[in-house]
């Protein structure tokens, strides 16, 4: 594969991309947050990220697929926990996850 077809697929992406979010920005203005249709828009977008997070938390893959499924979902509810204890501090409890979670892989394997 030469050069030239890596560049035309990275323009050809780029303007995919940056197009819908121009038509989404056009278009946003004209959109009913309260709408029926918002809400069902939001309650799918809701359901498929809860899936795909219990996908990686029940059959992941790579190196998170090594760890144990008792430690990754002790690990999310502890974080989960600590994310509440302070008051929504992402940052904090996104580091405290990080830390436990190669803790204890640490000394369990």
């Amino acid at each position: 594969m030469s050069a030239n077809y890596i560049y035309t697929a990275i323009l050809i992406s780029a303007a995919a991309t940056y197009l819908s979010r121009f038509l989404g920005v056009l278009s946003s203005k004209y959109v009913n947050e309260e709408g029926k249709l918002f809400k069902f828009v939001s309650c799918i977008s809701y359901g498929i990220l809860s899936a795909l997070i219990a996908r990686i938390f029940i059959h992941p893959v790579g190196a998170l697929e090594q760890t144990s499924t008792f430690i990754r979902i002790f690990v999310a509810g502890l974080t989960i926990v600590v994310l509440f204890l302070s008051k929504k501090n992402v940052l904090l409890s996104s580091f405290f996850g990080i830390i436990l979670f190669g803790i204890l892989n640490f000394y369990t394997h």
